[in-house]
């Protein structure tokens, strides 16, 4: 496969690097290399998903020290074979936009953060200040909407895009501060870990009672919707990791994504320092444990693809050497139906000018549309 040759590639350099240097350095460096390669030879290459009918927007944070942090996004494809190849589309998708081209003087530049699957509404996000200011703006078809702007360490309250039917719309004024007093309420009331909107923004998820109770609400009155005990969940987890005291997984556990309406739906829960992942389905109450080191796990719309990544810059610290080597940094996207995963390799820590990764966060965008919006821009130009 071409991931082998790549692999291969890297490794023979390396090697080479290493008979010249005869340092320790680098010999560990093949010694990783050579585990990556041979952890990569069972994965696919992204050209293989021909059929998908989707981009895959892949938004990653790095983390900078006292610097804070930068975004570096990407757009994956099936004919994208390289991360580099993903940042220049993204490059040209933004370049589409009525922006700034060009940083300003603390270096902060405007980038994407949410594209609706119909990629036809865009939210941008800059930093100024030194990342104490938010500057929020809404597009819609490539026109400017709206511009709302945040200051921290005070609540910067994102622009909030959900589907009504076919379309995708802003969040109306009345829906919105019905969840904002709902998320408010929530925390008086012993919430804990994220809290997720369902689509169509009508329901919230969320975990309560010291990590006890997942929940899901319902955005009109506060009412719940439907619930369920954890317990059995945190005690697969620990028996999973081994018996691994409750206090060190406990502040991990969150909602990662949840999809479903009033009459059914799903939610995958992440639980663990070095999480472990679970679907539960409502109002079945089934439980799917689906595996370690799925962060930001994403499944498509039509929940044929899941995209997820190998590693958090928190959870490096928590891992030990054997732990690491079982796993290769970079981006997956794995096909439900057959099994089968493919793999684009990046891995910022080895990177200077790109430093330590500490989260991504996936979006998918329905290919007829995003090929369409590309088009008219071009048309346009």
């Amino acid at each position: 496969m071409v991931m082998r040759s790549i692999w291969m590639a890297l490794l023979i350099l390396r090697i080479m690097g290493a008979v010249i240097s005869e340092g320790d350095d680098m010999k560990e460096e093949v010694e990783e290399d050579l585990r990556d390669y041979m952890n990569a030879k069972d994965y696919c290459s992204i050209d293989e998903f021909k059929n998908m009918d989707y981009y895959l927007f892949c938004d990653t944070q790095l983390h900078e020290g006292a610097g804070g942090f930068r975004m570096k996004p990407c757009i994956i494809s099936s004919e994208t074979q390289t991360i580099e190849e993903a940042k220049e589309l993204y490059q040209e998708f933004r370049e589409k936009l009525p922006l700034e081209s060009e940083p300003d003087e603390e270096g902060e530049e405007n980038n994407v953060t949410y594209v609706s699957p119909d990629c036809k509404w865009v939210i941008t996000n800059k930093w100024n200040e030194y990342k104490t200011i938010s500057t929020q703006t809404l597009f819609y078809e490539n026109e400017k909407v709206k511009e709302t702007v945040g200051e921290l360490p005070f609540t910067v309250e994102p622009i909030l895009i959900v589907k009504k039917g076919d379309v995708y719309e802003e969040m109306g004024e009345e829906s919105r501060e019905k969840l904002l007093g709902l998320k408010e309420g929530s925390f008086t009331e012993g919430y804990r870990g994220s809290e997720v909107l369902n689509g169509e923004g009508t329901l919230l998820a969320g975990i309560t009672d010291d990590y006890g109770l997942f929940t899901i609400r319902r955005i009109e009155d506060g009412s719940i919707l439907w619930s369920y005990p954890l317990f059995g969940i945190r005690e697969e987890v620990q028996r999973i990791r081994k018996g691994m005291p409750d206090e060190e997984w406990r502040p991990c556990m969150e909602v990662v994504q949840f999809e479903g309406n009033e009459q059914e739906g799903w939610v995958i829960l992440r639980g663990g320092m070095v999480s472990s992942f679970f679907m539960i389905t409502y109002p079945s109450g089934e439980v799917t444990y689906m595996g370690e080191y799925l962060y930001s796990a994403c499944f498509s719309p039509d929940g044929k693809y899941v995209a997820y990544s190998s590693i958090e810059y928190d959870t490096m610290y928590d891992m030990s050497w054997e732990e690491k080597k079982t796993i290769v940094p970079g981006i997956y996207v794995l096909e439900v139906e057959t099994g089968k995963t493919a793999y684009i390799y990046w891995d910022p820590s080895k990177n200077p000018e790109e430093d330590f990764m500490e989260y991504r966060n996936f979006m998918w965008i329905e290919k007829e549309g995003f090929d369409e919006y590309m088009s008219d821009m071009r048309n346009k130009e």
